[in-house]
């Protein structure tokens, strides 16, 4: 998975939809995105990247980052 295409996405992602006042609701918008369009293993390496601090998302799409569920994992 290539973070820094992650990165770039989450952040366009996060500034083409940050307008108005209500910063919640602009969060909540990033993360219906990322819900709805990236792939489980996307938003997991993108959890995980930001977890790790080794991405740097803008402080909108941080915190949708951070409203994601965490991924599942493949109990044996």
């Amino acid at each position: 998975m290539d973070l820094a295409k992650l990165e770039k996405m989450a952040n366009q992602i996060a500034a083409n939809v940050d307008y108005g006042p209500d910063k919640d609701k602009v969060v909540a918008t990033v993360t219906d995105h990322l819900k709805r369009f990236w792939t489980p293993a996307m938003r997991a390496a993108i959890i995980d990247a930001h977890r790790k601090n080794t991405v740097a998302l803008s402080p909108v799409a941080a915190k949708a980052v951070e409203a994601l569920p965490p991924p599942k994992t493949n109990a044996a």
